[in-house]
């Protein structure tokens, strides 16, 4: 490894329930964080369960 090379920390991810209104049912969000806490990427929409919600974060990197 030179000088140059940066090391590529694992990001942190997070699975978030939401409560959608009028109805109350649960989706999902997730977001993934730098190891200094910052806001890397996130879901552009929200998912019914939280196996979709981790498939759709695994195709972006997410490895757990």
């Amino acid at each position: 490894m030179t000088s140059s090379d940066k090391i590529q920390l694992p990001l942190r991810w997070q699975f978030l329930p939401e409560q959608e209104h009028p109805d109350r049912s649960v989706r999902w969000r997730w977001k993934a964080y730098t190891q200094a806490g910052a806001l890397a990427m996130q879901s552009e929409r929200s998912f019914e369960t939280l196996t979709e919600c981790m498939e759709d974060a695994r195709a972006r990197g997410y490895g757990g």
